[in-house]
């Protein structure tokens, strides 16, 4: 009985290992019983009010229009399609957003650390006026701009193929021809070609020392490569967008509204400012007598910040700008207040004619899980950096 309770000669009331698993065991048991209590009285409120739940209306027509879509969509297709639409036009602005605010964060946050005293104050100013205005603002503010602008007639006309005004942005598309699939397959083909040679001259460099340029020459291949397939497949068209009529409608190309324009405009900048602090935070966190030792070693100052500043900046870098790219998803949401149809604003005007507790359910799912995608991709990061830095 005694060697029960013992373990390697240590009382398991005092173990480490048992207290842990105690404590993770019980407070499984409490978030359990707290999520069971809260959905049991949601199903029974449910029950007793009479309230419509259920998701077998999500093959009936919507019958409610969608002011724009990636796909082609009308208000004869089902509430599921519909739900499909507005989350893509959802997943079309966060995407966008993230890739423009993470180029324009890092840009303004090298620029807030510069010694040219006049980028860095205007760095300075950029970064303390749109973080500290309330997102919302920013958006109905651009919002003001876009309808601001002259109309379709009177817009402005840039090289003859860029059309700004109220109605939103028109600018040149490329569409896919007969060839796309083999220029695609080249491109992938040049692509994998551009990062063998990559990785050989990044590996030269560092055992030699001498400068090989390899993200040049990898982008070089590749692109090389996808210009030469399109000149012998011809996969693309190109559309310039023109006027149509006599109201002088614009027709072709791709129209970015002008309430997407606002947000991806409120979002880009709203969250760069974040972003650009982040990356100040990450290059001040590495050591300055790194940049001294490799200055000493003759490196200039970009192939310092490339090789040396950088790297080991990005591991405190990545993880806060993971959580910003997770909020510029969530802060997407607040298009309804300009009119953008993304996934909230759609699934609200569904509530008219649906269930309202599903439709909501099923919105809380779609941003969980792109959520656990951010997440995923930050603990897979947070992994390859622990790898790498043992050497395993």
């Amino acid at each position: 009985m005694i060697n029960i309770l013992y373990i390697q000669g240590i009382p398991f009331w005092r173990n480490i290992i048992v207290l842990r698993w105690t404590a993770q065991i019980l407070s499984a048991t409490v978030v359990l019983a707290i999520v069971s209590f809260f959905f049991i009285n949601v199903a029974r409120e449910i029950d007793d009010r009479d309230i419509p739940f259920g998701f077998s209306f999500l093959d009936r027509a919507a019958q409610i229009p969608i002011g724009e879509s990636i796909i082609d969509y009308s208000p004869a297709n089902s509430y599921l399609y519909g739900i499909l639409v507005a989350l893509l036009n959802t997943v079309k602005a966060a995407g966008l957003g993230v890739l423009i605010a993470t180029i324009l964060g890092i840009m303004v946050g090298v620029a807030r650390l510069s010694s040219n005293w006049l980028l860095n104050k205007i760095a300075l100013a950029y970064i303390e006026v749109f973080r500290n205005v309330p997102l919302l603002v920013q958006l109905l503010f651009w919002f003001m701009v876009v309808l601001s602008l002259p109309n379709v007639r009177e817009g402005y006309v840039l090289l003859d193929a860029l059309y700004i005004n109220n109605s939103g942005l028109y600018l040149p598309w490329v569409t896919p021809q007969g060839g796309f699939w083999a220029w695609f397959i080249a491109t992938a083909v040049g692509i994998a070609i551009a990062a063998t040679v990559g990785k050989r001259l990044q590996r030269r460099e560092n055992e030699t020392g001498q400068s090989s340029y390899p993200v040049l020459a990898g982008l070089s291949i590749a692109v090389s490569i996808s210009i030469i397939s399109i000149m012998l497949f011809s996969p693309l068209s190109i559309q310039v967008p023109e006027p149509q009529g006599r109201f002088g409608r614009i027709a072709g190309g791709a129209n970015l509204s002008g309430s997407f324009t606002a947000l991806l405009v409120g979002l880009v900048i709203y969250t760069s400012s974040f972003i650009a602090e982040i990356v100040r935070a990450g290059i001040q966190s590495v050591n300055r007598g790194q940049t001294e030792a490799s200055q000493s070693l003759g490196l200039s100052g970009i192939m310092t910040m490339r090789h040396v500043v950088f790297p080991q900046a990005l591991r405190v870098i990545i993880p806060p700008m993971i959580s910003q790219y997770l909020n510029l998803t969530k802060n997407s949401s607040l298009a309804a207040a300009i009119g953008y149809p993304d996934l909230v604003s759609v699934a609200t005007t569904m509530t008219q004619t649906a269930p309202a507790v599903s439709l909501i359910a099923m919105v809380m799912a779609a941003y969980l899980t792109m959520s656990l995608f951010y997440s995923l991709v930050g603990n897979l990061y947070n992994r390859y950096t622990r790898i790498a830095g043992t050497g395993a």
